[in-house]
């Protein structure tokens, strides 16, 4: 590239810093078509994984739950790549997961010798709340990056609503007795509900 040439990437970089030194930066939505994939996708794998869980995987039921799992990461991940990202950058995605999937793995582990211990049931009820409560965790985490990221208040608050809803499932749901042996598919309804909710008003804003 010669000196008369411009990087059209760098131009932009450029101007970005300079819309946000200048308080100019506008405020970019975000991952909005996130939150109907992954309401739709978990709001039907989990409560198929829930019955497999009751009654046995059966290699048709096990081979649609992964079926449906894998669908949901390609949907989502297609659509995340397919998204114009803004001047001054996003949280990587990819990052995020990994941290979360160490968390879940980190308590597996540690809660091993526990979940020998346990009745088959109180092991799903105690895998339900540890999975829920990092997963809300997660959810106010990358709230928390997106508000560093200058990313539109209401896609930060999609992230937090969604963190405390989950965390008040994970614990309310194992004092409900007619939900015990339902841990996961009230989770992948409960997520159905929040996420559907959270993209009808981001696609609107």
């Amino acid at each position: 590239m010669s000196e008369t040439e411009v990087d059209p990437e760098s131009l932009q970089e450029e101007l970005g810093q300079i819309k946000e030194a200048l308080g100019l930066a506008e405020e970019h939505p975000y991952w909005w078509r996130f939150w109907l994939l992954e309401g739709v996708g978990l709001g039907v794998t989990l409560p198929v994984v829930q019955v497999g869980l009751r009654d046995g995987f059966s290699p048709p039921l096990l081979a649609l739950a992964i079926g449906l799992f894998l669908a949901h990461q390609f949907l989502t991940w297609r659509a995340l790549e397919r998204y114009d990202r803004p001047t001054g950058g996003v949280p990587s995605w990819r990052a995020w997961n990994v941290t979360y999937g160490a968390g879940a793995v980190a308590a597996a582990i540690g809660l091993l010798p526990v979940l020998e211990r346990l009745a088959t049931d109180d092991m799903f009820v105690t895998a339900f709340v540890v999975a829920t409560a990092i997963s809300g965790v997660a959810y106010l985490y990358m709230g928390q990056l997106l508000a560093s990221y200058n990313i539109r208040a209401p896609d930060c608050y999609a992230f937090y609503t969604g963190g405390v809803w989950l965390l008040v499932l994970a614990a309310v749901v194992p004092h409900i007795p007619p939900l015990l042996g339902w841990e996961f598919a009230v989770l992948g309804i409960g997520l159905a509900a929040h996420n559907v909710g959270a993209y009808v008003v981001l696609s609107r804003v």
